[in-house]
């Protein structure tokens, strides 16, 4: 009777072994991983790299210098366009009364700019008067229509040119004279 009983088969494999599947799955994480690993040090490389490269400083000018040399190219670069023209020739005032006694001038209405330039102590009356009346003086050509540009001669923008001119290197005169006059006080 015992001849009978035949032992138990073992299991027949189908499908894939689980270890070999649970190597596979880790081998495929750890890959991932050093990928990631890699392209984070490649990326801080990079970045790293573009910080350490020197950075090429620009001669920062002077207010005084930007203007004048802002000045010099005005005529050139817009010719008889006097919209234009006084635009730009009041946005260089503006940015070196800004630039010199650190107001924000560059985005005020001239009647704001006058109020600002009458509380300041570096300058003398006179000047601030005719900082004032060349800004009035500007504002209807800014604004008139196009129509009208045709009555402005190159003469009369080259004058205001030359006033704008003057009266930067008037305010830059006054504030050395206020310099020079505080340093032998101090003296």
């Amino acid at each position: 009777m015992l001849e009978d009983i035949h032992d138990i088969r073992p299991p027949v494999m189908t499908g894939m072994d689980p270890g070999l599947v649970r190597a596979l799955l880790w081998g495929a994480g750890a890959i991932v991983v050093c990928v990631l690993i890699f392209l984070i040090i490649r990326y801080w490389l990079k970045k790293r790299k573009n910080r350490t490269q020197p950075v090429q400083s620009l001669a920062l000018l002077t207010p005084y210098e930007t203007a004048v040399r802002d000045l010099e190219q005005c005529m050139e670069g817009f010719g008889h366009d006097a919209k234009i023209f006084y635009f730009e020739v009041s946005r260089i005032l503006k940015a070196y009364i800004s630039g010199t006694f650190q107001i924000n001038c560059s985005e005020m209405t001239s009647q704001e700019m006058a109020r600002a330039v009458k509380d300041l102590d570096f300058t003398d009356t006179g000047l601030k008067t005719q900082l004032i009346q060349f800004q009035d003086q500007c504002d209807p050509i800014r604004y008139m229509p196009l129509e009208a540009q045709g009555a402005l001669d190159a003469g009369r923008m080259q004058q205001d040119l030359a006033l704008a001119g003057s009266l930067v290197a008037r305010i830059e005169q006054v504030i050395a004279d206020a310099t020079a006059k505080d340093d032998a006080e101090d003296a």
